[in-house]
C-alpha cells in the first residue's frame, strides 16, 4: 500500500514538474513589457534629425479587425533599444531605434490599420533610425512590446481625460526677449515643466504648445487647442519693456470681448494672479485686456488668460527667474490657482 502510494506520488511531481516548465517557456517566449517611458521631444533630435537624413515611405498591409498597428521589429532590438515620442502638435508619433534600420524598414510592412493613422515614413542617421507615424489628429497611445512585435493603439484624449489644459509656451529657438543669461524662452519652459509636474496627480490632463525649442505659429497653437477640444488655455508669458527697470509684478491679459457665462476669461486671469501672487509673495500688477492682435487669446472660445510673470528689464525680478525657489513658488501658485479655476468652472456647470 505505501508502495502504491509512494508511485502516485511520483507520477503528481512529474506532472508538476512539466507543467511548470511549460509555463515557464511559455512566458519566455511571449514575454509582454509595456514601453511606459517616453522621452521629451527634441531629447535626442540632434541625433535623428539633419541634413543628411534620408526617408522613405512606410508600407501597411491590412490585416485582422481589430483596430492598431503592429510594428515589425529586427531580431536584436529588446526594449531599451525603443524610445517613444508624441509630438501632440505635430500629430506625429516617433518610434526612435538604436541602429541602422532603414533598409529593415523598406523591405518589411508594417500591419494593421487604424483610421488615425494616414502614413509614416522611415529615415537614418548616425546609428540611430527614426520611423514617425503621421496621425490625424493628437493622440494618446499604448506600446506593448511582444514576441518582436511592437503593438501600438490610439486614443482621442477626449474619450480619455475629463478635464485638459493646454498651456501655451511662448518663445521658442531666436525668439523672446532677455536680460544676460536669463532668456524669456527658457525660463518660460521651465515654468510649464514644473507647472506640469505640480498637476501630474490631479485630474488635470495638460497639453503644451511647445517642449523644445521649436518654434510654434499662433495658427499652430490654434488649432492645436481645437483638435484636442481643450477645455481651458493658459498662455505663460513674461514682459520686457525698454526703459521700464521701475515695472514689477504679476498680470494678466484676456479677451474681454468673449463672453462665457458664470466662469470666463476674467474669473480665469483674476484667479492666477491671486494664487500666484499669494503663493510667491509677488506684487499684483493688474488684469489688462488682449491686444487686437494677440490672436491666441482673442480667437479663443474657452476660458483663456495669459499670466505675465516678472519683468526682464526689472533687476530685481531678473534675480528672482533667476532663483529656483522663486521658480518653485511661482508654478505653485499657478498651479493651484489652474487647480481653483477648474474647481470653480466645474460648479457653473
Amino acid at each position: 500500500m505505501q508502495e502504491k502510494l509512494w508511485k502516485v506520488m511520483l507520477v503528481y511531481s512529474i506532472l508538476f514538474s512539466a507543467a511548470a516548465m511549460y509555463v515557464m517557456l511559455y512566458f519566455s517566449a511571449t514575454k509582454t513589457i509595456v514601453i511606459a517611458e517616453e522621452t521629451t521631444p527634441g531629447h535626442i533630435e540632434s541625433e535623428v534629425q539633419g541634413d543628411k537624413m534620408i526617408e522613405s515611405p512606410l508600407f501597411f498591409r491590412e490585416e485582422g479587425a481589430e483596430e492598431g498597428i503592429r510594428v515589425p521589429l529586427p531580431p536584436e532590438i529588446r526594449a531599451d533599444d525603443i524610445v517613444i515620442e508624441n509630438r501632440y502638435i505635430e500629430h506625429g508619433i516617433y518610434i526612435i531605434l538604436t541602429g541602422s534600420y532603414r533598409d529593415f524598414y523598406v523591405n518589411n510592412v508594417l500591419i494593421g490599420k487604424d483610421p488615425k493613422v494616414i502614413g509614416g515614413t522611415v529615415g537614418e542617421e548616425a546609428g540611430v533610425t527614426r520611423l514617425q507615424l503621421q496621425l490625424t489628429e493628437p493622440c494618446e497611445q499604448e506600446y506593448i512590446f511582444e514576441n518582436g512585435m511592437l503593438y501600438l493603439t490610439f486614443t482621442s484624449p477626449g474619450n480619455l481625460y475629463d478635464k485638459v489644459l493646454v498651456l501655451d509656451i511662448t518663445g521658442g529657438s531666436g525668439a523672446g526677449n532677455g536680460k544676460g543669461d536669463v532668456l524669456e524662452a527658457d525660463i518660460i519652459l521651465e515654468l510649464s515643466e514644473k507647472i506640469t509636474e505640480k498637476l501630474k496627480d490631479s485630474d488635470i490632463h495638460v497639453y503644451c504648445t511647445r517642449t523644445d525649442d521649436r518654434e510654434v505659429t499662433e495658427e499652430e497653437k490654434i488649432k492645436f487647442v481645437n483638435d484636442l477640444q481643450a477645455d481651458m488655455l493658459i498662455s505663460i508669458r513674461t514682459v520686457a519693456k525698454e526703459n521700464s527697470d521701475s515695472v514689477a509684478g504679476i498680470q494678466a491679459v484676456y479677451n474681454r470681448t468673449y463672453f462665457i457665462p458664470y466662469f470666463g476669461n476674467t474669473e480665469l486671469a483674476d484667479m492666477l494672479v491671486r494664487y500666484a501672487c499669494v503663493t510667491s509673495g509677488c506684487v499684483a500688477n493688474g488684469l489688462y485686456e488682449a491686444e487686437s492682435d494677440d490672436i491666441l487669446l482673442q480667437r479663443m472660445q474657452i476660458p483663456a488668460a495669459a499670466i505675465v510673470v516678472d519683468c526682464l528689464t526689472n533687476k530685481k525680478e531678473v534675480q528672482l527667474l533667476s532663483s529656483e525657489e522663486h521658480k518653485e513658488k511661482l508654478a505653485e501658485g499657478i498651479a493651484e490657482g489652474i487647480v481653483a479655476a477648474f474647481a470653480e468652472k466645474d460648479k457653473s456647470h
